[in-house]
């Protein structure tokens, strides 16, 4: 009884401060989204509707009317579909091929996809622009002029170049989420179509890929809004050869005198191209059950290819040349280069690593900047993150399924659009945010958000609640349950989460292009104005800095999750 009469009194006060707590971190979290996303959004149809301060829809009449721009539009539908088809070629067989067959060597093709998905989709495009340029590239050297094969010579600077170079970065959205659905569909379905008689091939494709349609067609809708979206990719690749593409377009349109409002009207295309997307995918599934019967009892016993499984493994191991060994030794072989050419290695220097590490400013600047924004825009995303989800999951106050899906609106926005409307916001208010790091932060935050609220709220879900109340009820207040319970079993859920905005935000190129200033450069930004002005080595050798720095957070978080998975179950053993 002496122990109760704590707890007993220590339940109100906590209900009390829980109460207060729930409508300051509602108001905290309703504040931040209207600054990072509403807001800015809000000016960017506004921007996109008005000119001289009157209203007027010359900008849309602009964007609708000019063959430029209705081009560019074309280009950038015929690039987001043939990247998503391109896609599924890819990753649905190596899914199937892993998820369903004795295939050999399946650790190899996950990690096939696992690396092709982290390689920034830019630094691929230098390293095929070395490859396959028309005259200066290594491949169409070798053959036209070595080995005087003229008909193999490749121009990297097309459009199927470009759609090419996209594929090898979208095609593990489909690999990943076709190989979770083909794990978890019924195993008695293919069984009775061969007892039937059907053949391993037949069911493959009239059986089993019907029934994880929809993970198919998801990852062909992310490959598609990635596709269109991503802006290095298309600069690298596209200029050169004419090929303009949305975001190329609103680039441009920020060369003196910047015309603010015909970019956002573009930008609102853009949103439009995808919400399109969305729509024609979710009319398509709409049409008949996807339902897998649910069956989970059955054993399943993988498919046996017989001789073809080699045939499929060394289409994988094609896959993996080319998306995975081909950029990265092409890289690092320019990176330590004096002049990039057929006899490159007699020739070798470790003088652009210098150049980029210690002797150019404007690089170490760029290093430095990128590591900090990375941190605070992983860290931020988080901690936002996990308000939001707090809120969801553990309260009832109004309005917090809204505010939840108001954090995944960034997600179907591009960044250049993003970048768009936070400057249409930021230059009508008298805070002088614009070349600044802070709005690198705004847009990196607003842009990941929704990682950091799914991480959140996955790892929250985990969590359960009864653990908390046995908590409360032993006299632990409010915030000695959430250091000594829940953040404790969130841990690698969240440090996940970190990681997984980590990542894209370092190599974050498409809305940094229109709001970095010298002092604010980033290292991706460096990487591409030192291509534009034909640095090719030193890009090399930035570039391998950029992916060494990024193996580092990931080798970092893995022991850090390892380390909290560790205290876990020494906590839970104690």
């Amino acid at each position: 009884m002496a122990r109760a009469l704590p707890a007993a009194t220590a339940a109100p006060l906590g209900w009390r401060a829980t109460l207060g707590l729930e409508h300051l971190a509602m108001g905290g979290a309703v504040l931040a989204l209207a600054v990072l996303v509403v807001l800015p959004l809000l000016s960017l149809v506004g921007g996109s509707l008005t000119a001289e301060g009157r209203l007027t829809l010359e900008h849309f009449r602009s964007a609708f009317g000019q063959r430029l721009y209705v081009q560019a539009s074309l280009n950038s539908l015929v690039l987001g579909v043939a990247t998503a088809v391109l896609s599924i070629l890819i990753g649905f067989p190596m899914a199937w091929a892993v998820s369903r067959t004795d295939l050999p060597a399946k650790a190899f093709v996950h990690l096939t996809a696992t690396l092709a998905y982290l390689t920034p989709p830019f630094l691929t495009a230098i390293a095929f622009v070395n490859l396959a340029s028309p005259n200066a590239g290594l491949w169409n050297r070798l053959v036209r002029d070595t080995l005087g094969w003229s008909g193999l010579t490749v121009d990297i600077f097309t459009m199927p170049g470009l759609i090419g170079v996209t594929a090898l970065h979208t095609f593990p959205f489909v690999y990943f989420l076709a190989a979770s659905a083909l794990t978890s569909v019924d195993a008695s379905v293919e069984d009775a179509a061969r007892i039937l008689g059907a053949g391993r091939w037949r069911i493959a494709i009239r059986i089993t890929a019907p029934l994880v349609a929809p993970a198919v067609l998801s990852g062909a809708l992310l490959a598609f809004v990635n596709a269109i979206a991503l802006f290095g990719s298309q600069a690298i690749l596209g200029l050169p050869g004419r090929v303009f593409t949305l975001p190329t377009r609103i680039y441009t349109l920020f060369d003196y005198p910047p015309q603010y409002g015909l970019a956002s009207a573009l930008s609102l295309v853009f949103v439009a191209l995808t919400v399109l997307a969305l729509a024609l995918q979710r009319a398509y599934l709409a049409k008949r059950s996807y339902v897998t019967l649910g069956g989970k009892g059955m054993r399943r016993e993988p498919v046996a290819l017989g001789r073809a499984r080699w045939g499929v493994l060394a289409f994988c191991v094609a896959v993996f040349l080319v998306a995975i060994v081909a950029p990265y030794a092409t890289l690092v072989a320019v990176s330590f280069s004096r002049s990039w050419g057929l006899q490159f290695w007699q020739n070798l220097t470790l003088a652009h690593y210098r150049f980029v590490l210690f002797e150019y400013d404007v690089t170490r600047r760029a290093i430095l900047n990128s590591l900090i924004l990375a941190t605070l825009t992983a860290t931020t995303a988080v901690l936002l993150g996990s308000v939001i989800s707090w809120l969801d999951l553990r309260t009832r106050i109004v309005g917090r399924r809204w505010l939840d899906y108001a954090s995944l609106v960034p997600l179907g926005l591009p960044g250049i659009v993003m970048a768009v409307a936070l400057i249409q916001f930021w230059l009508r208010v008298p805070v002088p945010l614009y070349g600044t790091l802070a709005i690198l932060l705004l847009a990196y935050t607003a842009r990941f958000i929704p990682l950091g609220v799914r991480a959140a709220n996955a790892a929250l879900r985990q969590v359960d609640p009864s653990l908390e109340e046995t908590a409360r009820i032993t006299g632990a207040g409010w915030l000695r349950t959430l250091r000594r319970v829940t953040l404790p079993l969130c841990r690698p859920g969240l440090v996940a989460g970190w990681l997984l905005v980590f990542v894209p935000a370092i190599q974050e190129l498409s809305a940094s292009i229109l709001l970095f200033s010298a002092e604010s450069i980033t290292l991706a930004v460096a990487v591409y104005n030192l291509y534009e002005t034909g640095y090719l080595e030193p890009v090399a050798a930035l570039a391998i800095v950029n992916m060494v720095i990024i193996a580092v957070a990931l080798a970092l978080a893995r022991r850090l999750g390892r380390g909290a998975a560790g205290g876990e179950r020494v906590a839970v053993s104690q």
